[in-house]
């Protein structure tokens, strides 16, 4: 057992089982260059650093990886898979395109994963449109962000809208000339009140005035209508405008400073107002109500105080963030999660997903109103101290294989990138207490560096990047 060899052994060990025994023990490692070190085993993939061209590029690669272990590993099973990431919004939906969970047989033919820890905005479309409803009260309203607001599923469910009725809109709002503002009372934020022009109002007067007239479009009360509007899309014509309508009025109620329960209550109605839920998805109005009750419920003793759109948009985001759960966790499928603590049981395999330099440890934005932060004391929180402490939980929970992916190079201009300051530490780790036969650094063992495309033919090739086989599995980008 490699774990119980005596440092001057040169027997090959393998490198996650010494890392983690020198870790209980509290033993330092021997340090470069002493004949102390281990030989590494040339063959051991117990612990693997990918370097990789960006977050897309890092889940294709945690995919093959796994499917690796998969095929050399009889026992393995998808549910011994733990994959953890310091940001689980951002690489969800890298996660979802790449695996394809919401195919029938997992989308990768092999594989199946299940989220966890996703924030209450994207598990309830309600809750999203909520906060949807709260970035726009304080934008310009512009043509893109109604355009993507109307093409979320809850408010096309609302008014019926299709892929086609959508592509049909976004040509009548370029083509009507809208860009922002609902109207020119709205524009009098930005003192261009006077400034009607190009607004909602002005597009949907000539969009609604080209379907009332027939014929060429003349001047009729200072509007020139708009002519490419189809006979049969009368009835698009007028949801989109109660569309416009509904938004407008919502957003009226959430401009002014008021008392909390007046926000909670405008954005209910608003959110209800543009979204609804697919049939048997009832439970997410009632989400909707509870979360905004909890709320008030938790500053109940000062309700009545007066919050501006900043200050309201501040207090609700805090509660439309993911809470880590027990839910989709032991379900027999890859589990895919936030690296939170609690989340080190042992796993035979653990992938550390998206340990890029700058976004790990992470660095959450001072908030002006912690008092901690001014005078600061031994034992108050620290969250790079605790993300480097979720690292070792972690490397510590893998009894078989340990997998790490970074950012090793830019996806655009090719440059190296160095790895996170805890992933470098412990590649210094790997070269103190091991060595390779021909001198060189031990991580050279350890990393492996992939090429930009997935398509690329060294990952098809004998020899191909992490082995001596082919790296790709997949048999689109093969082809």
């Amino acid at each position: 057992d490699s774990t119980h060899r005596p440092l001057g052994d040169a027997r090959p060990a393998g490198v996650l089982a010494r890392i983690q025994a020198d870790i209980r023990a509290d033993r330092r490692p021997p340090g470069a260059g002493v004949d102390a070190r281990l030989l590494v085993d040339a063959a051991d993939r117990s612990l693997v650093v990918h370097a990789c061209h960006g977050r897309t590029r890092q889940v294709e690669v945690v995919r093959d990886a796994v499917l690796h272990l998969l095929a050399a590993d009889p026992t393995l099973e998808a549910r011994d898979v733990i994959v953890l990431c310091p940001d689980i919004e951002a690489f969800a939906p890298l996660v979802q395109a790449v695996f394809g969970t919401d195919e029938p047989d997992g989308g990768a033919g092999r594989l199946r994963v299940r989220l966890a820890d996703r924030s209450l905005r994207q598990t309830n479309p309600l809750l999203a449109v909520a906060a949807t409803l709260l970035d726009l009260a304080g934008s310009r309203a512009t043509a893109s962000a109604v355009l993507d607001l109307a093409a979320r599923p809850a408010v096309a469910r609302r008014f019926h809208f299709d892929q086609a009725d959508l592509a049909t809109l976004e040509e009548w709002v370029v083509g009507s000339g809208i860009r922002w503002g609902l109207d020119a009372a709205d524009r009098h934020r930005w003192r261009l009140g006077t400034v009607a022009a190009n607004t909602w109002e002005a597009g949907l007067d000539r969009l609604l005035l080209g379907v009332a007239m027939d014929g060429p479009g003349v001047l009729w009360g200072g509007t020139v209508p708009y002519e490419d509007v189809p006979g049969g899309a009368v009835d698009l014509a007028g949801r989109f405008a109660e569309l416009v309508t509904r938004l407008a009025a919502s957003l009226d109620e959430l401009r002014d400073p008021q008392p909390l329960a007046a926000w909670t209550e405008a954005l209910t109605a608003g959110s209800e107002l543009l979204a609804v839920a697919a049939p048997g998805d009832e439970w997410q109005h009632e989400e909707l109500r509870r979360v905004l009750a909890d709320t008030r419920a938790e500053a109940a003793v000062r309700e009545a105080t007066t919050l501006t759109l900043a200050e309201a948009r501040a207090l609700l985001a805090s509660r439309l963030q993911g809470r880590p759960t027990r839910a989709n966790f032991r379900t027999g499928d890859l589990t895919v999660c936030t690296l939170v603590p609690m989340r080190s049981v042992p796993h035979r395999v653990v992938v550390l997903l998206g340990l890029d330099d700058g976004a790990f440890p992470r660095h959450p934005e001072p908030d002006g109103d912690d008092l901690l932060l001014r005078c600061p004391e031994v034992g108050d929180r620290d969250p790079r101290t605790e993300d480097r402490q979720l690292l070792l939980d972690a490397l510590m929970a893998a009894t078989d294989h340990l997998v790490v992916t970074y950012a090793g190079r830019d996806e655009r201009t090719n440059r190296v990138r160095p790895p996170a300051v805890p992933v470098a530490e412990l590649l210094d780790v790997v070269d103190a207490t091991f060595r390779r036969a021909d001198g060189r650094p031990a991580r050279e063992s350890v990393v492996v560096e992939h090429p930009l495309h997935p398509f690329d033919e060294r990952n098809f090739r004998a020899g191909g990047p992490g082995g001596t086989g082919p790296w790709g599995f997949d048999p689109v980008e093969l082809a």
